[in-house]
């Protein structure tokens, strides 16, 4: 704007009864001001007071992620087979953890636990009836009844952890803290020990397994293609 028209612009506001003295000195005052712009981002040049506090989120996200535990590595190791213990047996522990409540999953996943392989898809459930240490006293057993055994430089709760979830899709961690086994699954647990136990051949060919009442309560081994295999 021009000297001239500013001053025709004070004596305007002299005839509205504000009076100027002097000359007008004009002073830009800016409290923020946007400069320096690049791509990705905004520079903001302080003129007068002080810059609004920006948060920089890959810094405060980097700083999460370092403060979180990193997860534990999944053990897919499975459990090895005893001889003697075939898809039969299996699969009628299967449907009895099953109806009981205890697991959930596919059956070849429950199979391909006692395979003595790694499988990274082996993935199943356990339902929570009872506490997390009941599962691993399960295990225990059978390992003590030497139907199943534990590859060297493993255990049976790491072995565990990677292949169980909780009901809400989370793997099982902490069972290596020895959490007791809850007493009311005491009998359910011998019996399945009991199925991995029992000695099919004597079953088909003779008459010496003298459980009437436990052999008539399995009689699906009957409908099952079983390639049994000697002790």
């Amino acid at each position: 704007m021009k000297k001239e028209d500013i001053q025709a612009a004070l004596e305007a506001i002299g005839k509205g009864g504000i009076q100027v003295a002097g000359d007008l000195v004009l002073e830009k005052h800016v409290e923020y001001e946007v400069a320096n712009v690049e791509e990705g981002g905004i520079g903001i040049q302080v003129i007068n007071g002080s810059a609004p506090k920006v948060a920089n989120a890959k810094t405060q996200r980097e700083k999460k992620d370092a403060n979180e535990k990193p997860a534990k590595p999944r053990e897919t190791m499975t459990f090895g087979l005893k001889s003697g213990v075939t898809d039969g047996h299996l699969n009628v522990l299967y449907q009895k953890l099953v109806d009981e409540g205890w697991i959930e999953g596919y059956q070849a996943n429950f199979n391909a636990l006692f395979s003595g392989k790694r499988d990274e898809d082996c993935e199943l459930t356990w339902m929570g009836k009872f506490g997390k240490g009941t599962l691993v006293e399960l295990f225990k057993m059978f390992v003590g009844a030497e139907v199943i055994e534990v590859p060297k430089g493993y255990s049976i709760p790491s072995i565990l952890e990677g292949h169980f979830k909780d009901t809400k899709g989370k793997w099982l961690t902490g069972l290596d803290k020895g959490d007791k086994a809850n007493c009311k699954a005491s009998s359910l647990m011998y019996e399945f020990v009991k199925i991995l136990q029992i000695d099919l051949k004597q079953w088909k060919y003779g008459d010496e397994y003298n459980d009437e009442d436990f052999r008539e309560e399995y009689d699906l081994y009957d409908h099952q293609d079983l390639h049994v295999h000697s002790r």
